[in-house]
């Protein structure tokens, strides 16, 4: 375990002398320092709290400890080194430079991809652990509250997006308020829908903090993005302090509707991009393949995601996208991408990836 832990002590050191070094020969010793104190704090934070429950490098409670920090925590610790390497773009004489408007976009994209990988590490090499398991959730909490935070400060996503961020925080303060007013909150339930909702929502936030697309089109996947992530808390919420309440209390669309979103979708989607794409016969032809693979449900949630960031790059280029199918088909695309496509599916294999743990048969509950 120390063995495992001084290999990643250096890398945070390399990462730090990298940045500061990068920082200073660009924007001198001020945006150096700025950053390196702000990252260099958040750094040590996340090593200081492995080091703290560095005895939960073991599978059970009761099982003797790993002899190395293996290659699944490696990675987790990793990511946490990304996340901490984001704090120091907060910074005013960072926030404005070149290196902020690209590094925390390719920080939080590292930091999503690896958050599908490190648990199926865990399970193919045999050495899933407790610590693994709390860094997990820990580091995902803290990412998004970091990525929100940074798209909000760099004018990326309006500033109720800092409750995406704020959101585990909350229900756990919460929870901790109704257990000194006497009450005894409900532990969370297992929820496939609520890994697909944090997944989709940590995809968001990596590609919002690119700046690819434009800032409007930003704010609009983001409601729709926004809405079924905020109900799923109210929903975890609710089940917590209501004790007549299922874990699912609020309604799911049934396979039927979500089939007719689907149709729609595909409909609203080849209305809109013929009008809208004419000028770019590249970009109208995969749009036409997307409208296809939506109507006909092959690989609804991937298709759907697909078409969203067409929809953006159309965007980006100038297409004129019509307004009532900006938001409209934006809405029924999210829709698809969160809830799948129903009813027909020619091939919807995709639920697996969205539904299920790399590696593993299910989600287990995330406590927050």
């Amino acid at each position: 375990m120390v063995r495992g832990l001084g290999w990643m002590v250096a890398l945070a050191a390399m990462s730090l002398a990298a940045g500061g070094g990068a920082l200073w020969c660009t924007e001198g010793a001020g945006a150096a320092a700025c950053w390196l104190l702000g990252s260099g704090t958040a750094t040590i934070v996340v090593l200081r709290y492995v080091w703290h429950h560095r005895t939960e490098n073991r599978p059970s409670p009761d099982a003797p400890p790993y002899a190395t920090l293996g290659i699944a925590n490696g990675v987790t610790l990793a990511r946490g080194l990304a996340v901490a390497m984001m704090v120091g773009f907060f910074c005013p004489l960072v926030l404005g430079t070149e290196w902020a408007r690209w590094m925390p976009g390719l920080l939080y994209t590292f930091v999503a991809v690896s958050d599908w990988w490190d648990g199926f590490l865990a399970r193919t090499t045999g050495q899933a652990s407790l610590l693994g398991a709390r860094l997990d959730l820990q580091l995902d909490a803290w990412g998004v509250l970091l990525a929100s935070g940074l798209a909000v400060a760099l004018g990326r996503l309006p500033w109720w997006y800092l409750l995406v961020g704020l959101a585990r925080e909350i229900y756990l303060g919460v929870l901790a308020l109704a257990r000194r007013l006497g009450r005894v909150p409900r532990p969370m339930q297992p929820n496939p829908m609520r890994r697909a909702t944090a997944g989709l929502m940590m995809a968001f936030l990596a590609v919002s903090l690119w700046p690819f697309f434009p800032p409007a089109a930003l704010r609009v996947v983001g409601l729709w993005f926004f809405l079924p992530f905020m109900a799923g808390f109210v929903q975890d919420l609710g089940y917590a302090l209501v004790p007549h309440l299922q874990p699912t209390w609020l309604p799911t669309p049934s396979p039927l509707f979500l089939f007719g979103l689907r149709l729609l979708a595909a409909i609203g989607w080849v209305v809109g991009a013929f009008s809208a794409l004419r000028a770019l016969p590249w970009l109208l032809f995969v749009a036409s393949l997307l409208a296809v693979g939506l109507a006909l449900g092959v690989l609804p949630r991937m298709t759907a995601l697909l078409a969203l960031l067409v929809w953006g790059v159309s965007w980006s280029l100038g297409a004129p996208i019509p307004h009532p199918w900006r938001d409209g088909v934006a809405a029924l695309l999210t829709a698809v991408a969160f809830w799948g496509g129903g009813r027909a599916c020619l091939w919807a294999l995709d639920d697996v990836v969205f539904l299920t743990a790399l590696g593993g048969d299910s989600l287990v509950a995330e406590d927050g």
